[in-house]
């Protein structure tokens, strides 16, 4: 049997929550599966009380549902249809970010999204989520860096509420295999920073989401 125990001295719901965090995109809690409180805590070696922060926190991502009757459940993995709609409301919001961003740029921040992406381009793609975690922790980073970049916390908020159900992309993969086409989209996005070009931008972002879409369907 596998050793979830808590061991960590990080804050105890955070510590729990990652490790939850890690058993759904390993599906080591297989999506549509019931979550109970007190199963998980007797596995993990704690109290109740911070499994239930860490669902909570979870529920709010979109890897985990919660209904009145059922209570907590793994979200069952995205539809195609939802894989859509995802990228859909990207697509509304992230070009207006990059054009936002870069209207505002300097130097300095085009320096902070080209460390951005050399991060991106380092982080090892696998194998399993505890492989590729970092992967995905430094292209949202770089997501998060242009959303910063507008100066309007709203903006900030409203992609962080994306983070969750973009992370279910990869909860049924072993590596992720598109690192070498997002880097390269995210290279072009920085370089129409680099031109001060807000429109460019945000067609090279607009470009990348496509290509997001394209290679899942692909």
């Amino acid at each position: 049997m596998d050793d979830w125990s808590v061991t960590t001295p990080r804050g105890l719901t955070d510590t729990v929550h990652d490790t939850i965090l890690e058993l759904l995109m390993n599906r080591g809690l297989e999506p549509g599966s019931a979550l109970r409180t007190q199963t998980l805590a007797d596995r993990l070696g704690v109290s109740a009380t911070p499994v239930r922060e860490a669902l909570a926190r979870l529920e709010g991502s979109g890897l985990v549902v919660r209904s009145a009757r059922r209570g907590y459940r793994a979200a069952p993995l995205l539809s195609n249809e939802e894989l859509g709609q995802l990228v859909d409301v990207r697509l509304l919001v992230e070009p207006g970010n990059a054009e936002r961003a870069c209207a505002r740029t300097d130097d300095a921040f085009v320096a902070r999204l080209w460390t951005a992406v050399e991060e991106q381009r380092q982080a090892p793609t696998g194998p399993g989520y505890s492989g590729f975690k970092h992967y995905l922790e430094a292209d949202w980073s770089f997501h998060e860096l242009l959303a910063e970049g507008t100066g309007n916390p709203f903006i900030v908020r409203t992609l962080d509420s994306f983070r969750g159900f973009v992370q279910r992309l990869h909860q049924d993969e072993e590596r992720v295999s598109d690192a070498r086409e997002s880097v390269a989209e995210h290279e072009a996005i920085v370089r129409a920073f680099e031109q001060r070009d807000p429109a460019a931008a945000a067609a090279a972002m607009r470009a990348h989401l496509r290509g997001v879409l394209e290679r899942a369907f692909g």
